[in-house]
């Protein structure tokens, strides 16, 4: 690469990697522990709080005032191996540096008469955290990705008297924010070696947009339950900032050279889609002392086609870039079990397809198509009720190895993740 071509590869590695982040398709569903441990299999059952999230009808056929507070501890594991046959990764591996991605999770009902209630949720739909620890050959297209989100929604359920039929809906309020670390390299033409000539941090504001949702839930029989739910889509605008801070080398004469090539520090636009959810569940209690429900998820990621990142004081490098995500399913089974009349038992499982290209696959989220299980507890003493759920989620393998984008780094990357998952609940 020669010196003269450093600026505009630089400004577009930086801010295509906000598309990476948002646009590889990581939801977190985890809005309950209960819901959890039934490997989120729920809309047809949304017999707590969380429905608001689940299947917001849910709330309607909950009679008493509640709450609900907690969260979901996510650690991942990840590995890269590099491409024996390419000369950057050869020989090269990486591992994410440990840290706990916390979403929390809060939710109040009301019933109203003998027919309505009303709710309040607070949750975190989508996030990420990938940190790689150094040294980390792919620190030239990320060190750190921190995505955070919150939604609030105030909603509103309906049932029959007979409570056989219920609909129910919200509006959602979100809040997203974005941080994004990486470093900048470049070969220094005195030794022929690549060197780390910068750091490039991208910080957004915290933007906002509104959605809706709704829900119905329908007894055909005392034995089976049928659930639906639609999560619109929305699209957030982020403003942000991107510092670009030179690493000396220790050369001088390089370093002189470098500082008149680095883009300038500048304030960014871009808008980034969020994709519609629809659930379709069935449950049955039809087996004695068993409560089960199986989930089928639509998750509309083919919305966010293209990137579009706007640089405010060199027009010239705006960045025009495709994504083609693809619509994915979720494979979700759970069931509920009373062992004694404080202390229920949960298991759940769950497949789910990723949207990701492999031509976008990069250190920032190596996503690919995974297999969890769960398992769960509910202990509920007078009006307290407390649910834990571990879930083991396993990746598989997936390979960049060929890809040309600017993104890529050739390899292997292998992904585990462990999430437990925490409720106390209180119902008046």
């Amino acid at each position: 690469m020669r010196l003269s071509r450093l600026s505009l590869p630089l400004v577009a590695a930086v801010f295509l990697t906000t598309s990476a982040v948002f646009g590889s398709g990581y939801s977190i569903f985890e809005q309950g522990a209960k819901a959890t441990a039934m490997g989120g299999a729920f809309a047809a059952t949304a017999d707590d709080p969380s429905a608001i999230f689940y299947n917001v009808a849910g709330i309607a056929q909950q009679r008493r005032a509640a709450f609900m507070v907690g969260g979901t501890a996510i650690n991942f594991d990840n590995e890269f191996r590099g491409d024996p046959n390419d000369p950057f990764t050869s020989g090269s591996t990486g591992f994410y540096r440990h840290h706990t991605f916390t979403p929390p999770n809060g939710y109040l009902i009301l019933p109203v008469g003998s027919n309505l209630t009303l709710g309040v949720g607070v949750f975190t739909p989508y996030g990420l955290r990938t940190s790689w620890a150094d040294p980390w050959v792919g620190r030239f297209v990320s060190r750190d990705a921190n995505v955070k989100t919150l939604s609030v929604e105030p909603a509103l359920a309906w049932q029959t008297s007979d409570g056989r039929l219920a609909i129910g809906g919200g509006a959602e309020y979100r809040r997203a924010h974005l941080i994004l670390n990486r470093n900048i390299g470049f070969l220094n033409p005195f030794n022929q070696r690549f060197a780390d000539v910068a750091s490039a941090y991208l910080a957004s504001g915290w933007e906002t947009h509104w959605g809706w949702n709704v829900g119905v839930l329908f007894k055909p029989s005392n034995a089976f339950r049928i659930g639906a739910a639609y999560r619109t889509d929305m699209t957030i605008d982020f403003k942000g900032n991107a510092t670009i801070t030179q690493i000396p080398t220790g050369n001088a004469q390089f370093d002189a050279i470098v500082a008149t090539r680095l883009p300038p520090s500048q304030a960014i636009t871009t808008s980034l889609p969020f994709p519609a959810v629809a659930v379709l569940g069935v449950a049955t209690g039809a087996i004695r002392d068993w409560d089960i429900e199986a989930d089928l998820t639509r998750t509309s990621w083919s919305k966010f086609k293209t990137l579009n990142v706007v640089l405010t004081q060199t027009p010239s490098q705006n960045i025009t870039a495709p994504q083609n995500w693809k619509d994915t399913w979720s494979y979700r089974l759970g069931g509920n079990h009373p062992v004694t009349p404080r202390w229920d038992v949960r298991l759940g499982a769950v497949y789910d397809k990723n949207p990701q290209p492999t031509a976008a696959v990069s250190p920032l989220l190596p996503d690919s198509d995974r297999f969890g299980v769960s398992f769960g507890v509910g202990y509920h003493q007078g009006p307290w009720v407390v649910d834990i759920t571990e879930f083991a989620l396993h990746f598989n393998r997936r390979s960049a190895t060929g890809q040309t984008s600017p993104l890529a780094l050739n390899g292997q990357y292998t992904t585990a993740a462990n999430l437990v998952s925490l409720n106390l609940g209180y119902k008046f």
